[in-house]
């Protein structure tokens, strides 16, 4: 790996790694930028602390990481087309996408990084989890890897957990498209096997099960790729960047900041269509 120009720390020994040493804001070469990417292509998640950066300097570190994804269901924010400014109130108890889940695994090409960067948060809470699906794909039995080897899920987008500003409620009654992954994804990049999957919101069903039968598998996958030795956990501060990938990550933003207000600038990257 290389990321000798890089002070390069591990939060944990499941995965995640926080980089020193590096202004956002400013143009970054090619090789410290291959040094980062090949940094999260060995931790999962990397993390920036003190950073300082506009919605402008914020877009163009994400578009060296590839193509924005605009959300389907969720408003931009004004005047920057690709970053979602997520906002939890002092009033609002639900968080924003407070479940187990790998973003965009609703969509044919699910995303491939994501990236968040702290505007306002409280001390010491909000923090965010993170989980190892190579780490969990390894741990299984070999019994159960050859019983869900070639297996595929069913994904669809729950529009009615939060109905999005954007959304009429004409567009809530319109059934969102389902979507077909494999249960054991390859990581384009790295060739490793990684489990694929989301709490039951989003992965519905195995492919020719029903969600009955369906679920008790699907749980226990679940359960067992988010056991603690496979995680991390992160720590906000105002001015942390946070950039994850999706294709080998779970993320659970904890919830338990009621009566703090949050705002968070979320772009996501598009990824790859699955095998």
């Amino acid at each position: 790996m290389r990321n000798y120009r890089l002070d390069v720390q591990p939060i944990a020994g499941s995965m995640g790694a926080e980089i020193f040493g590096v202004d956002l804001a400013e143009d970054l070469g090619d090789e410290t930028f291959e040094d980062i990417h090949q940094t999260i292509l060995t931790h999962g998640a990397i993390f920036f602390r003190d950073q300082d950066i506009t919605p402008a300097q914020q877009m163009t570190f994400a578009k060296r990481w590839g193509e924005v994804h605009l959300h389907p269901h969720m408003p931009c924010l004004e005047g920057h087309p690709g970053i979602i400014e997520i906002v939890k109130k002092e009033d609002d108890t639900v968080a924003f996408g407070g479940n187990w889940h790998t973003d965009q695994m609703f969509t044919d090409t699910p995303a491939r990084y994501t990236m968040l960067y702290a505007k306002q948060v409280p001390q010491a809470v909000g923090d965010t989890m993170y989980a190892n699906l190579y780490q969990a794909y390894d741990a299984l039995s070999d019994g159960m890897k050859d019983m869900i080897a070639g297996l595929r899920t069913i994904n669809q987008y729950d529009k009615k957990k939060k109905r999005p500003a954007a959304m009429t409620p004409t567009e809530m009654d319109v059934p969102a498209p389902e979507v077909e992954h494999p249960l054991v994804r390859v990581h384009p990049e790295t060739g490793q096997k990684a489990l694929y999957i989301s709490y039951a919101g989003i992965t519905r069903r195995i492919a020719g099960m029903t969600e009955e039968e369906s679920r008790p598998i699907l749980d226990y996958l679940l359960n067992h790729a988010i056991r603690p030795e496979f995680t991390c956990r992160f720590r906000w501060q105002v001015g942390s960047l946070a950039l994850w990938d999706n294709r080998r990550a779970l993320h659970f933003p904890i919830n338990d900041y009621n009566g703090h207000r949050r705002v968070m600038h979320r772009i996501t990257i598009v990824g790859e269509r699955t095998n």
